[in-house]
């Protein structure tokens, strides 16, 4: 039964995304969508409808209604509500630090650390929105047994992101640190979490801001000695 059911929600899944994906004069459209983007897609629906109206708001027709998917895409795409909170916060991972790459490889390895952490935090007070959803989800997830471990996973990709994120300015700008790399990345997230934090509650962007200008100065400290000048903090 379960089996039947399946394949009859692919199949009108598919159907419905063959109409929608015609061109007005029936014409088949060469380019669909892969599942991943779809996937994508809703996520960034979803935030959309939490931003607006709060989490619970994110009913999967809603989240289908804000995406212009019909309402079948959603159980298409996410086979359980655990695979859909996954989605959702794995955004909270995602950085563009283009911007920042481009101006370590000149500067010095103090000056880097400061760009890289002034960096990450304009990810963060770019959208004040997104930023108290994820934490409204977070509270969410953690009352559930069912969902917890998706923080775990979730701060684990967080983890890994600052460290890569750290292992590459040391190259780029020509460094080491003393330390290893993974407890500094864990320092970063909880700097950052807090500061988050701070400027949701305060409203305050340069006391959050002076507040990541100390996190780079600590992250200065950790400089090899043996390095060439390490130039003055934040």
């Amino acid at each position: 039964m379960l089996a039947n059911w399946t394949s009859h929600l692919a199949n009108s899944y598919c159907a419905a995304m063959s109409t929608e994906d015609r061109h007005p004069h029936g014409a088949p459209e060469r380019t669909r969508l892969p599942v991943g983007e779809r996937r994508r897609l809703l996520a960034e629906a979803a935030l959309r409808v939490m931003k607006r109206e709060g989490v619970a708001a994110a009913t999967t027709r809603a989240v289908c209604s804000e995406a212009g998917m019909p309402h079948g895409a959603f159980h298409y795409c996410f086979r359980t509500k655990k695979e859909f909170y996954a989605e959702v916060l794995s955004m909270d991972v995602i950085s563009d630090l283009s911007e920042a790459w481009s101006q370590v490889a000149h500067a010095s390895p103090s000056e880097a650390i400061v760009t890289l952490v002034r960096a990450l935090w304009a990810q963060v007070e770019v959208d004040a929105d997104a930023q108290r959803v994820l934490f409204d989800l977070e509270s969410t997830v953690l009352s559930s047994p069912d969902l917890r471990d998706l923080l775990d996973q979730q701060y684990q990709a967080s983890l890994d992101l600052a460290a890569a994120s750290l292992a590459r300015l040391q190259e780029e700008a020509g460094f080491r640190f003393a330390s290893p790399v993974r407890p500094l990345a864990g320092l970063v997230l909880a700097a950052l979490d807090g500061a988050t934090w701070m400027w949701l509650t305060s409203r305050d962007p340069e006391l959050a801001r002076s507040t990541m200008d100390q996190l780079a100065n600590v992250l200065i400290t950790h400089i090899r000695t043996d390095q060439p000048d390490a130039g003055e903090g934040a």
